[in-house]
């Protein structure tokens, strides 16, 4: 029996409403509703309430297959920012414990490997927030720069700090050990261009040519080796060929966006997204937009930013069926602000 079902189960048992247990539980009806039609899960902090109100034991009332167990887990991980406590706590003895199994080691080890980075993120985006107070406080602070740098990802000269040594050692063993694996050298790749050695850039490359055959990634990160090399002009002949040789593969044109969008070249950028976005067929993806969104807000141009995020909402809610839940919240909330900065202006 699945928990929808249970709660449905027990709540005719004690002769209630979907109502009246609402009231007991101080939720409101829909969410009773949402609950017993497997739409959404109580709170793990309504279970012993919810137990209680039964008068069944948690396990009695909620007992369920590992499998539905990680179904919830990741299901939490793709609807909040910020799991609370008890709700992590739970996830990640879950995890670890369905990491005991073979059948479910690797789906397990991959939910702990999320669960600790949507973590940090939480964190960072905390940091972030008691950063920007700490800098209104005491805005000559090195302390307070440096932490919000971190929190936001921005850029530092500092090579000690921001070289990719770790993760190039890595994808070095990995790749030897998982030749045939492109994605491999694809990770080992970015890092080496990144750190500007474009000699093992070279040999990784033929690596990953060899694994996967000619497709258009050997001439985008031919590109990016000439770019960091500093023959613009060539990468720029390598990416206009990547997409003569890949008219209609969309992730083709969208990576020459990208390179464009990092060179601030933004009116080359969005023509390119939208190409990609031309050849996309459903379900579609949600990059090409959000791309363009950032670039308009870049730009100041708040029309085309609202524009771009709503139909990303859009692309959520008709193709992936996301509704609801962090996703969806955070670009609401991107359009909100960016309509109420505008209204600001106008008055």
């Amino acid at each position: 029996m699945n928990m929808g079902k249970t709660i449905r189960a027990n709540r005719l048992r004690c002769n209630l409403t979907q109502e009246q247990l609402a009231q007991k539980l101080n939720v409101t009806a829909q969410a009773v509703s949402r609950w017993e039609s497997e739409q959404g899960c109580p709170d793990i902090a309504l279970l012993p309430e919810l137990s209680a109100v039964f008068g069944v034991t948690i396990d009695e009332l909620f007992e369920r297959s590992q499998e539905q167990h990680l179904d919830r887990i990741e299901a939490m991980l793709e609807r909040e920012a910020m799991l609370p406590r008890a709700d992590f706590d739970y996830a990640m003895a879950r995890a670890q414990e369905g990491a005991h199994s073979a059948r479910y080691r690797g789906r397990c080890l991959t939910l702990l490997a999320d669960l600790c980075m949507h973590r940090s993120r939480g964190y960072a985006s905390l940091a972030e927030d008691y950063a920007r107070q700490a800098l209104e406080e005491e805005p000559e602070k090195k302390d307070n720069h440096s932490l919000l740098a971190a929190a936001l990802g921005g850029g530092l000269w500092d090579w000690c700090a921001t070289n990719h040594t770790r993760a190039i050692n890595y994808y070095k063993r990995f790749t030897k050990e998982h030749p045939g694996y492109a994605p491999g050298f694809m990770w080992l790749l970015d890092s080496l261009i990144k750190d500007g050695r474009l000699t093992e850039a070279g040999e990784a490359l033929a690596g990953m040519r060899a694994a996967l055959g000619e497709d258009y990634h050997t001439p985008l990160y031919e590109g990016w080796i000439a770019f960091a090399a500093g023959k613009r002009d060539e990468a720029d002949r390598i990416w206009k060929r990547m997409v003569e040789e890949y008219p209609e593969n969309w992730f083709a044109w969208s990576m020459r966006a990208d390179a464009y969008a990092k060179q601030a070249r933004y009116d080359e950028a969005i023509a390119c997204y939208r190409e990609a976005i031309a050849r996309q067929a459903p379900p579609r993806y949600t990059d090409n937009e959000d791309s363009i969104a950032q670039i308009c807000e870049i730009r100041g141009d708040t029309d085309g930013a609202i524009e771009a995020y709503e139909r990303v909402v859009e692309i959520l809610r008709e193709d992936w069926g996301i509704t609801e839940g962090e996703t969806v919240e955070g670009y609401l909330q991107n359009i909100a602000q960016l309509k109420a900065g505008d209204s600001q202006k106008r008055t």
